[in-house]
């Protein structure tokens, strides 16, 4: 899915000069926290090799309630668009690109 995304922006040379910046590669290890609950979203996400999970502490105790694999998308949306503190935090499980 990363893959075809990249394709159709380059596909168009405007939107890709305006665009390609905006996509970095980065390897990231095992346990990584991408984003903390409470820290306001800089980043969106796409897992090319890997997996990532989204929990929240509640009470002391940490919730994962959802799991993300290749080619699927990652981001706290409400905190990236709105830049309000997102409720809850990313982090890998395993490497991940």
């Amino acid at each position: 899915m990363f893959d075809e995304i990249i394709n159709k922006i380059k596909s168009d040379k405007a939107n890709w000069l305006k665009f390609r910046d905006s996509f970095t590669k980065r390897e990231i290890p095992s346990k990584t926290i991408l984003l903390k609950e409470g820290e306001i979203s800089k980043h969106a996400h796409i897992i090319k090799k890997g997996c990532l999970q989204q929990w929240f502490n509640k009470n002391g105790k940490d919730i994962t309630f959802q799991f993300f694999f290749e080619g699927q998308p990652v981001a706290s949306i409400e905190s990236f668009i709105n830049n309000q503190p997102s409720l809850f935090t990313i982090e890998s499980i395993e490497p991940s690109i």
